[in-house]
């Protein structure tokens, strides 16, 4: 841990102070946030700008932290302070780099709680892995500015941990459930957005897991396609129905075809003719009627969702008093259907994570021209067609090609805001997307590739990973999250993906800002490779040594880190140095940004 905080202390210490002496006025949005919670940290709560969108969570936390660096200075110990927490632009400032690291100890926390007995007592790779969530560039650059998105991640990801420990530590229904509600809440004081992350995601977990309580032995019958268990959709839905069991395959498993070439069966009933995804939401849905039937059960469901019900119920009382989810500058911030979110979504992660994702992104070519005739009798080519989860078939993404390009041509929305103000990279991207009118179009194969490469690299795990890990941890016993080092679960991944949706979908403007959460929940839950060493497994080679150290870490992560740090080396010094001025303002500085 000590090492991980002191890497990411060097970075985020001189960017902080770089910052701080070269731009010494709030800019563009801090002119609205500095303001505001100075008048907050004087004790005017009852004056609120009317431009600001967000609630004020984040100027009652300077506040906070304002008195206890009165208390310090009561005491005699303001020498021993390396910044001030007071109200002054620096002050101000330096609370979201100290939320940073906040950040950094709770993804750690977050690995540990997940990990499996063998790997959890050694966790060099986890920290490693918190590091570089910590370095992701739209969560960097604003460590040294006063806006809201480090502490709005930081509230949500503390909730996350506090439902993970609930379930491993079997908290009792009153404990965990108030603290779910409180910290819900404590999240929605941050960003209103956020309540997508505490109610629809931890709420997706919970429905699943209380609805799988059958028993292990049949979920396996299910998963082996046995006779009368797994065997077609309506054996599926019956055993689900009957045995309170969820057909939930790993990703690593699933298959998008519906299709296995080696069993020659024509009929819509078979499971090999439906895609594992649809088999899951059909499993869920059975699951989900069955237990309607059941009032003791329905009772126990409704009492494990009661935190998330509250907070939605909390919500929406909120949304009603205010008339809009937004406070300030409703005009300009109206919440409409903007499915084009989810396919932006995909190369957004992709750049910053290419990393991670660079065996599908490289294999991906290679698996179209074995669909070539000169290319298809190779064996080398077979052996590819026999591996149905590489790649969907061509049917399949001829039709999710149509169907985005559907979407783009009638739900392509662009904001006033988007393409009115340079200062950000995308009003760039969108100028350069938007004509000629075809490169709208043509992204659509981008985007369908990087959604692939995405959720696949969520069931991407190691060679012999099973021989690493083989004991379930406390916590996969009791709510279906990934461990950090095996294959995530189709109903996590449709959890995932359905939260990502509502929160991108209902915003016009298109700001990385808004991708950070699903960004940083995808990241957090990609399985890491852990050394062999690290997992107990002596028998397997011997002591430790750094050159087994080394063969043996994931080295994706430190080509991740050097990525990152690259980036936010770039975007750092523009920001910084490459300041220009608008013809209407002359002499005043602006400056690029995310």
């Amino acid at each position: 841990m000590a090492v991980a905080v002191g890497a990411l202390l060097i970075p985020l210490s001189t960017w902080f102070f770089a910052v701080d002496r070269t731009v010494t006025e709030p800019y563009l949005d801090e002119v609205f946030h500095v303001r505001q919670a100075q008048h907050y940290c004087q004790g005017h709560f009852d004056v609120w700008d009317p431009k600001i969108t967000t609630p004020p969570g984040l100027y009652l936390l300077s506040y906070v932290f304002s008195r206890l660096e009165s208390f310090q200075e009561y005491i005699g110990l303001s020498h021993l302070r390396l910044v001030p927490l007071d109200c002054s632009i620096t002050g101000l400032r330096a609370l979201n780099a100290v939320g940073l690291i906040l950040l950094l100890l709770v993804v750690r926390l977050s690995y540990l709680q997940r990990a499996s007995p063998e790997t959890s007592a050694h966790h060099s790779l986890f920290d490693h892995s918190a590091l570089n969530i910590a370095l992701f560039p739209p969560l960097f650059f604003f460590s040294a500015l006063y806006y809201t998105d480090v502490w709005s991640a930081l509230s949500v990801l503390a909730s996350y941990c506090f439902l993970t420990t609930a379930y491993r530590d079997k908290y009792g229904h009153w404990k965990r459930g108030i603290g779910l509600l409180a910290l819900g809440l404590v999240s929605l004081m941050f960003r209103q957005t956020n309540i997508f992350w505490v109610t629809a995601f931890p709420a997706g977990l919970v429905l699943v897991k209380e609805l799988d309580r059958g028993h292990e032995a049949i979920r396996n019958s299910m998963h082996r396609r046995t006779q009368g268990f797994g065997d077609s959709l309506y054996s599926i839905a019956k055993t689900s129905w009957k045995m309170a069991v969820i057909y939930d395959p790993p990703v690593r498993d699933a298959q998008v075809n519906g299709t296995n070439s080696s069993l020659q069966v024509h009929h819509w009933a078979h499971p090999n003719q439906s895609p594992d995804y649809l088999l899951t939401i059909i499993s869920i849905t059975a699951c989900l009627l069955s237990i309607a039937t059941q009032p003791k059960r329905l009772a126990s469901l409704l009492l494990a969702l009661a935190p998330f019900l509250l907070l939605a119920a909390s919500f929406l009382a909120f949304i009603l008093w205010n008339g809009s989810v937004i406070l300030g500058d409703k005009a300009n911030h109206t919440a409409t259907l903007h499915l084009p979110q989810m396919l932006y979504l995909w190369p957004f992660i992709t750049f910053f994570s290419w990393p991670l994702l660079l065996p599908y992104l490289l294999f991906t070519p290679v698996i179209l021209l074995t669909w070539l005739p000169l290319f298809s009798a190779l064996e080398c080519a077979q052996r590819f067609k026999r591996t149905p989860t590489l790649l969907p078939r061509l049917l399949l993404i001829l039709l999710a090609l149509t169907l985005t390009c559907v979407i783009i041509h009638l739900n392509t929305l662009v904001h006033p805001f988007t393409l009115a103000d340079n200062r950000h990279y995308i009003f760039y991207i969108f100028r350069r997307l938007l004509r000629p009118w075809y490169l709208r179009y043509a992204a659509s194969t981008l985007y369908l590739l990087c959604a692939w490469a995405c959720i696949q690299t969520l069931g991407t795990e190691p060679t012999d990973t099973q021989l690493f890990a083989p004991t379930p941890s406390n916590l996969e016993r009791r709510l279906p999250v990934p461990n950090g080092q095996h294959s995530a679960r189709i109903s996590f991944t449709l959890v995932l993906l359905a939260t990502s949706a509502l929160q991108l979908v209902t915003a016009p403007l298109v700001e990385p800002r808004y991708f950070i959460l699903p960004w940083v929940f995808w990241r957090l839950h990609v399985p890491l490779r852990i050394p062999v060493w690290r997992a107990g497994r002596r028998d397997r080679g011997g002591e430790w040594s750094w050159e087994r150290w080394w063969a043996e870490y994931d080295h994706r992560l430190w080509i991740e880190t050097a990525w990152l740090v690259a980036i936010n080396v770039g975007t750092g010094y523009v920001f910084l140095f490459w300041g220009f001025a608008w013809p209407q303002e002359p002499g005043k500085v602006q400056r690029f940004m995310w």
